[in-house]
């Protein structure tokens, strides 16, 4: 059974490492432990870490509904959510911006992804293409993770 928790805080960002992005599906296993919770933590650590505004709010809402089906306790849940707040100041947060919303309704349009997925998807193109470097996009989601592929980004699961 998942188990929420309140993980050590995240090094610091080091300039000469690979950017890593990750998408919801991803860095919720940061705050619950579940399968690929161990991989991910290898992934957040010697990287440079970013994600999308929206995905603050994902994380949230997947913890709020494992909370829900009775996976773990409200204070589990809460202890994980003050987890992910102190968090967000560790992570290079892409946001919500014209550009992005631009791009996100271009892979809509010839992608099979959801519309979450694909402002996923471009927050992490946008953050390629404005760092001028190759980022590694880190996701849970094998059609999200093919997408991904198929903009020339690498992955990790």
């Amino acid at each position: 059974m998942p188990t929420a928790s309140e993980p050590e805080p995240l090094a610091a960002e080091a300039a000469d490492l690979q950017p890593r992005f990750f998408d919801a599906s991803a860095l919720s296993k940061r705050y619950v432990a579940e399968q690929g919770s161990d991989r991910v933590q290898d992934l957040l650590e010697d990287a440079i870490l970013a994600i999308a505004r929206l995905t603050e709010v994902e994380v949230a809402s997947a913890l709020a509904r494992r909370c829900r089906e009775g996976a773990f306790s409200a204070a589990d849940r809460d202890r994980a959510l003050r987890a992910l707040i102190r968090d967000l100041d560790t992570f290079y947060i892409v946001e919500m911006s014209p550009r992005v919303t631009a791009r996100a309704v271009a892979l809509l349009a010839r992608t099979t992804l959801r519309a979450a997925d694909a402002v996923q998807l471009a927050s992490c193109l946008e953050l390629r293409e404005s760092l001028r470097h190759p980022c590694t996009f880190v996701c849970c989601d094998e059609r999200l993770l093919d997408a991904a592929r198929g903009e020339g980004l690498a992955t990790a699961p």
